[in-house]
């Protein structure tokens, strides 16, 4: 390869090289794949020449996905081995992006992996790591050995999809090829795909890819020159260096284009340079004017990154991207893994704090100042990946466990009745375990593979969460509004209440919306006349929901209304 006048290093070979493996020698002595490529060998031990035009299934390029508008977006968080490897799955292609991709699934009656995402009513499906990543190995035998296992927050090509989800990895083309029908069957059930992304460091530090083809430039060094580590794994990439920046922006670009990725999820975000984020947004807007950014606005240790470049709360604030809101995390549930309980075990001194996750985070008042500038800037959720399940921390936190079922319902009303974009992770909504595995990366199927025996055991729960997603899309004119001045104008909550109660009134034009939460033990009862006055003299007040889910109940303005014990009550005014 010859050296050109911008000092990039090129070769042109005027010949179809279709399928052919291929590596770098640096210095005569250090075999390397090429960074960008977009191929590669089983376990990327060699890069691949690749026709993509090859590996679009049928239909695909020129299929449509559905509009689904940023600000209504419903996120489910998944990982493709996880979702569909248990015995219970009905799945054929278990672990497979295939089998992600096949319908009418069951366990029993009960339906199973992409049907039931559909049946669920979640927007946006975000795919934990799909990318290559290097800590399992990707020959279909090794696929159920317990030790093959690992999210894959372990980068190595980032360009290319990861083998171990293909029915033949030893196939350049095939996962490429798979993942994209996998991609096209989600959209084709009206649902958008959000990638995990890690650009914060590499699995591999001095013996990398980058590191050997350019020495001292894609790792961020301390003075010393030694590596720094704000990610905690041993090194951080230097995204603030054009050179990177460009890689980020264009890997972002390919898979939006070429996969029709319609958001992304940002791991370690703070170790990210904002000038970075903010640009390839502009890039990627260009492309899908509906693609959401969001991610982790933290990282693990320190980092000679720039403070003002650094993305902690409140960065986002203005800058068309989301965070994770772990502040409205632990006031619903308490600290990730310890005892801490929050305001749904009965901590009601985080009432405040429920208020301004509820309002969207926005600055609503002195009491309520929020993180952010406009709702669609908060990500709202009790849990994710990591740390432990819900219903784990729910087992280790909760003093009576007969309660545990209302209050996993209290969580999830909060959530989807909250301003901002709703996110769960796999299996909340039916209570799926992890038997109290905190960090389960690197863990067996045994811990990670989402048991659907558990849909049937927990089915009332799955009802409630799939008509409280309904309840919120069929309510979006409420619930969709990021605006802090309308949200102001529009939101009151509730004065003069207990403690333990919460709520709000949200103003329409033709009607409004009252959200009454009980977290308390005790009934509660409340005079409709008083919420009379919140719109419509003399109007209907029905009752929408409460405990059992979807209702559509009226009743009669001066009776008394029995708000019942760890409960979620909604309600329309005028009409």
């Amino acid at each position: 390869m010859k050296k050109n006048k911008d000092d990039i290093f090129e070769l042109v070979v005027n010949e179809d090289l279709d399928g052919y493996f291929y590596s770098y020698l640096v210095d005569e002595k250090y075999q390397v794949t090429d960074p960008y490529s977009k191929a590669s060998s089983i376990n990327s031990l060699m890069s691949c020449v690749i026709d993509l035009s090859k590996t679009d299934p049928e239909g695909f390029r020129n299929s449509k996905v559905k509009d689904n508008k940023e600000d209504d977006a419903i996120i489910y968080e998944l990982s493709v081995k996880d979702y569909t490897s248990h015995e219970t799955s009905g799945v054929k292609q278990k672990g497979k992006f295939l089998g992600l991709a096949e319908l009418n699934t069951s366990y029993k009656e009960f339906s199973t992996g992409l049907s039931h995402l559909k049946d669920l009513g979640v927007t946006h499906i975000q795919l934990m790591p799909i990318y290559d990543f290097i800590t399992t190995f990707e020959e279909p035998y090794m696929f159920f050995d317990d030790d093959n296992y690992n999210w894959g927050y372990d980068p190595e090509l980032y360009f290319n999809v990861e083998g171990s989800y293909a029915t033949n990895p030893y196939d350049a083309k095939s996962r490429i090829y798979e993942l994209k029908k996998m991609i096209k069957e989600i959209h084709d059930q009206g649902m958008s795909v959000v990638m995990d992304v890690v650009f914060n460091h590499t699995y591999r530090s001095l013996d990398s890819n980058l590191e050997l083809l350019a020495g001292d430039y894609y790792h961020r060094r301390e003075k010393d020159g030694s590596l720094s580590n704000g990610t905690g794994v041993g090194n951080e990439i230097a995204s603030e260096k054009p050179f990177v920046r460009k890689l980020i922006i264009d890997c972002l670009k390919y898979w939006a284009y070429e996969f029709k990725i319609d958001g992304f999820r940002f791991d370690l975000m703070a170790v990210l340079d904002l000038d970075t984020i903010k640009l390839a947004l502009e890039e990627l807007k260009k492309i899908n004017k509906n693609i959401i950014l969001y991610g982790e606005p933290w990282m693990a240790f320190s980092s000679p990154l720039d403070i003002d470049q650094q993305i902690w709360i409140p960065k986002q604030k203005s800058n068309g991207f989301g965070v994770f809101n772990d502040r409205f995390r632990d006031a619903i549930k308490g600290d990730n893994d310890g005892y801490a309980i929050g305001y749904i075990q009965g901590d009601y001194s985080l009432k405040t704090k429920i208020e301004e996750g509820m309002a969207g985070s926005i600055y609503y008042d002195e009491k309520r100042p929020g993180i952010c500038d406009y709702a669609s800037e908060t990500i709202n959720y009790f849990n994710c990946h990591d740390n432990l399940i819900f219903y784990d921390k729910l087992l280790v936190s909760l003093s009576e466990k007969i309660y545990i079922d209302e209050i996993t319902k209290l969580a999830f009303g909060i959530l989807f009745l909250s301003l901002g974009k709703p996110f769960i992770y796999e299996g909340n909504e039916f209570n799926n375990t992890k038997f109290n595995d905190s960090n389960s990366y690197s863990s067996s199927l045994k811990i990670n593979a989402v048991d659907w025996k558990l849909k049937e055991k927990n089915y009332d729960l799955y009802l409630y969460v799939r008509d409280i997603i309904e309840l919120r899309k069929e309510n979006r004119e409420f619930l969709s509004m990021v605006d802090p001045k309308e949200i102001r104008k529009r939101m009151s909550f509730l004065a003069n209440m207990p403690e333990y109660i919460v709520g709000y009134v949200i103003k329409g034009d033709k009607e409004s919306l009252l959200v009454i939460i009980n977290a308390g033990k005790n009934d509660y009862t409340i005079d409709l006349e008083e919420f009379n006055g919140w719109a419509y003299k003399n109007k209907e007040i029905r009752k929408i929901f409460d405990k059992k889910g979807k209702i559509n109940k009226s009743l009669s303005l001066g009776k008394k209304e029995n708000i019942e014990q760890l409960s979620v009550n909604v309600y329309k005014i005028g009409g």
